[in-house]
């Protein structure tokens, strides 16, 4: 009886161990598959959702010379001087006549504080929320993006390669404070994961000590290059904004949209880029 039962039970095990073992390397097979498409299909979802999330906070392509971008939605983009025509004085005849230049005016230029921003090539503003010791009121900020392309294109490369210098000085000028660039951290953005390839700049947040129309304000400058191509991103934004704002982070969304254009990639046809920035 025994030797019986033992024979049962051999047979039992040859005859369903194959099938045991093919049905679970089959469902083990399956369950790897499932789980590699669920995390793809999470990865595809997060993607979609970061894409739709960024398109939510910025406005449409933005371009200039040297820089391509995507501003906060928030701003509002300020029109740049149209180029007036020259006219002739009249204290002279037709046969004399020499047109007389006409000085133009760059609205975009602050005017708020007593500072001319160069190689300036756009410019946004925008009402945010500012909460005060018992209020909360409206107050402007502004976007610069600077660029040292008007110097390469007169061939002072001299100047040219030291234009971050100058626009920390005009500003550090403006103020009468010292802006100290061994304060400058490198700072890429997207910071953490990201879709996108992440774009360095040198940044430093620089806090005037008036105020500006009687609210405390910080500068926020941030400095890329590619080639000879030198770019400064200037952000002036109420100190104290109400935490309901979402520009800092909108504005962090658009860092990951700039791409400097250097007149030598134009050239040779390359991609733009933007790179770490040096003093």
């Amino acid at each position: 009886m025994p030797n019986r039962s033992l024979n049962y039970y051999i047979q039992l095990k040859n005859s369903s161990a194959p099938i045991i073992l093919l049905s679970i390397t089959i469902l083990l097979l399956n369950g790897c598959g499932s789980e590699t498409y669920e995390q793809r299909l999470k990865e595809t979802a997060k993607y979609f959702e970061y894409v739709d999330m960024r398109n939510q906070a910025l406005s449409g392509n933005w371009s200039s010379p040297t820089v391509k971008m995507r501003t906060p939605i928030e701003f509002i983009q300020l029109e740049a001087p149209m180029n007036a025509p020259a006219t002739a004085s009249e204290e002279t005849t037709p046969e004399e006549s020499q047109p007389d230049p006409i000085e133009i005016v760059d609205t975009r230029q602050p005017d708020y504080i007593d500072l001319e921003l160069p190689g300036l090539e756009g410019a946004w503003h925008v009402e945010v929320p500012v909460d005060l010791d018992s209020e909360s009121v409206d107050s402007p900020a502004y976007l610069y993006v600077l660029s040292n392309h008007y110097l390469i294109s007169e061939k002072l490369m001299d100047e040219a390669s030291n234009f971050h210098n100058d626009v920390l000085g005009a500003v550090a000028g403006t103020f009468n404070q010292f802006i100290n660039p061994e304060e400058f951290t490198s700072e890429r953005f997207p910071q953490g994961k990201g879709y996108t390839e992440a774009k360095s700049f040198l940044v430093s947040t620089f806090e005037p000590e008036t105020q500006i129309e009687g609210v405390d304000y910080q500068i926020r400058i941030y400095l890329a290059e590619s080639g000879k191509n030198q770019v400064v991103i200037l952000l002036v934004i109420p100190k104290n904004i109400s935490r309901g704002s979402k520009l800092n982070e909108h504005m962090d969304y658009s860092l990951e949209t700039v791409d400097i254009t250097s007149l030598q990639n134009r050239r040779g046809g390359q991609n733009s880029s933007s790179g770490r920035s040096s003093f």
